[in-house]
């Protein structure tokens, strides 16, 4: 019996899916953008930006090597002004693991956001990583004491949505703060393998 409810359900969704127009849908995801957005930055302000006890040019290489490890890309970078973009398809650099415990804890806001714009259809809204690839963005500045690292995380459509929903400009707030203490763990190894400080909040 509850099968056969649960199955009656998913027809009635599938058939509400069908009745919102993509500008609803668009609306719904620009929601979830404003209310993850506040909260990406405040992710970023409390964790994005340490100082490393150590010269510029040694934390920008030591950054790289960290990004590239990670299984990242990097695909810009310019030492005299202290940039580092490197990319990877999601969930890189968070394991899948990672990701799905950022979703289970992200999940709940995101479709109560949702319903407010589509009803029972945002019962069907996942966390999908496929087809999108997560842009990391470092700054290594020199700083009075060593050099400022800030790191970003952002995320960037390859493929089209199997969900038919528009896609967020923002990850998972939970995802965020995974991924950038993930980043600071990984380059504080970095820098202890070369004999240098860890990075200091």
């Amino acid at each position: 019996m509850c099968m056969h409810r649960a199955g009656i359900a998913l027809v009635a969704v599938l058939a509400l899916a069908g009745c919102v127009t993509q500008e609803t849908r668009r609306d719904a995801v620009e929601e979830i953008n404003r209310a993850f957005r506040a909260e990406y930055e405040a992710v970023l302000g409390k964790r994005g930006t340490r100082v490393v006890a150590a010269p510029h040019a040694e934390v920008f290489d030591a950054t790289r090597a960290m990004l590239v490890r990670l299984g990242l890309t990097v695909r810009q970078q310019s030492p005299g002004l202290g940039l580092l973009t490197a990319d990877a398809l999601a969930p890189r650099p968070l394991s899948r693991e990672e990701w799905e415990r950022a979703s289970v804890a992200d999940l709940p806001k995101a479709r109560e956001l949702l319903a407010r714009h589509v009803g029972a259809l945002a019962n069907l809204f996942t966390f999908e990583p496929e087809g999108l690839s997560i842009v990391i963005n470092a700054n290594v500045l020199e700083t009075p004491g060593g050099t400022e690292v800030a790191f970003a995380m952002r995320m960037r459509e390859v493929d089209a949505p199997k969900s038919g929903m528009p896609r967020r400009e923002y990850p998972p707030p939970t995802a965020v703060a995974i991924g950038i203490d993930k980043l600071w763990d990984e380059l504080d190894r970095e820098l202890r393998s070369r004999g240098m400080a860890s990075p200091r909040r």
